[in-house]
C-alpha cells in the first residue's frame, strides 16, 4: 500500500469504520512496485549527487554561463558604440562638408603660374578666364577648358597645366615653344617659333644665333620647311645663318641656305635633313668657299663665273 493508504487505514481503525475500499494482492504488488520505483529515484538521484564527476560538471555548467554574461555584456557594449560612433562620425562629417562649402575655403583664392619664360604670368592668368573667390572645385572641373583658352590666347604657349596648389590655390605649369627663326620683312624681324608659327611680335635687330627667314609669303611653305629644320643636328643649325625661299618655274621647294662658312647649298625643302646630311664631308673636299647644289644630286662649285665652267667636272664628284 501507498503511504496515504497506510494512513487512511489507520485513521479509520481508530475511528471504528471500515475502509470502502479493500486492499488486494494485486494492489500490493503494484504498490511495492511504485514502492520500488520510488526507491530507485532516490537511489538514481543519491548516486548522481554522490558521483564527483557530475556534481563537477555541473557546477562548471553553471560557472562557465555565469562567467559569460559579463563577456555578453561587453559584447554588447563595444557593438553599440561601434554602432554610435559610426552614426555621430557620418553625422560630423556631413556637418564639415557643408561647413567647407559655404566657407571661403572652397573659393579659390590664389592663382599662381611656373615654368613661363617669355610669356607674363600676368597675362596667362588673364586669358586663363579663372575668376577669384568663385567655386574651386567647379573651376577645377573644368579646367580642361581654362587649359585650352590659355593655349589659345598665347601662341607661344605649348602646354598649359592647371593643378591644386595649397587649400584653395591653383598653379598653372607652362611649356612655351622655343623661337627658332627669324622672318625678315621690310627689315622688321618676327619671331618664328618651333611649330612654324610666325608671331606678331616686332624686333628691330635680329637674335644672335637664329637664322633669318627671307622671301617667304606663305604660312603653309614655313610650316613644312620646320618640319624639315627641326630634324637637322644642332650643329648644323647653329651653322646657318639665312633661308632664302627661291621657287623655280620647275620646282618650287627650292631654298637657298647661306651658311656661316661662307658656302651656299641649294636643297628642296621637302630633302633638307636627308641631304644636309652630307653637307660637312661635302664642305671638307672643298678648296674654297661655294655653292653645294643638292637639288638633284650632290655636287659643289666655286662662286666665281670664270670656274663655272670646270664646276661640273671638279665637283659633281659622287658622295659616297
Amino acid at each position: 500500500m501507498t503511504p496515504w493508504q497506510k494512513e487512511n487505514l489507520e485513521y479509520l481503525k481508530t475511528q471504528g469504520d471500515q475502509p470502502t475500499w479493500s486492499p488486494s494482492a494485486g494492489s500490493d504488488e503494484k504498490e511495492d512496485q511504485e514502492e520500488k520505483e520510488e526507491e530507485d529515484e532516490t537511489k538514481t538521484e543519491e548516486s548522481v549527487s554522490k558521483n564527483p564527476e557530475t556534481e563537477e560538471k555541473t557546477k562548471k555548467t553553471y560557472e562557465s554561463f555565469a562567467d559569460r554574461l559579463p563577456n555578453i555584456k561587453k559584447v554588447r557594449n563595444k557593438l553599440l558604440y561601434r554602432r554610435l560612433t559610426l552614426i555621430v562620425s557620418v553625422f560630423l562629417l556631413a556637418i564639415l562638408i557643408v561647413l567647407y562649402f559655404v566657407s571661403p575655403l572652397s573659393k579659390l583664392g590664389k592663382i599662381s603660374v611656373s615654368g613661363n619664360n617669355a610669356v607674363d604670368s600676368q597675362q596667362i592668368i588673364v586669358q586663363s578666364k579663372l575668376e577669384k573667390g568663385k567655386s574651386l572645385w567647379e573651376q577645377f572641373g573644368d579646367r580642361k577648358i581654362y587649359e585650352k583658352k590659355i593655349k589659345r590666347q598665347l601662341p607661344r604657349v605649348k602646354k598649359a597645366t592647371i593643378s591644386l596648389s595649397g587649400i584653395n590655390a591653383f598653379n598653372i605649369k607652362i611649356d612655351e615653344y622655343k623661337v627658332v627663326a627669324l622672318e625678315s620683312v621690310n627689315d622688321i624681324f618676327h619671331p618664328i617659333l618651333e611649330n612654324g608659327k610666325i608671331l606678331p611680335e616686332e624686333m628691330k635687330a635680329p637674335i644672335s644665333g637664329m637664322p633669318v627667314f627671307l622671301n617667304f609669303k606663305d604660312q603653309s611653305i614655313i610650316k613644312n620647311l620646320m618640319n624639315s629644320y627641326n630634324k637637322l643636328p644642332e650643329d648644323l643649325k647653329q651653322n646657318i645663318s639665312e633661308i632664302r625661299y627661291a621657287p623655280s618655274n620647275a620646282n618650287k621647294e627650292l631654298i637657298n641656305l647661306h651658311m656661316k662658312d661662307a658656302n651656299e647649298v641649294i636643297v628642296n625643302i621637302s630633302q633638307l635633313a636627308e641631304k644636309m646630311a652630307y653637307y660637312s664631308k661635302v664642305a671638307s673636299q672643298m678648296e674654297k668657299p661655294g655653292i653645294i647644289d643638292m637639288e638633284v644630286g650632290i655636287f659643289s662649285y666655286p662662286f666665281n663665273n670664270e670656274a663655272a665652267e670646270e664646276s661640273v667636272e671638279e665637283s659633281s664628284q659622287a658622295v659616297e
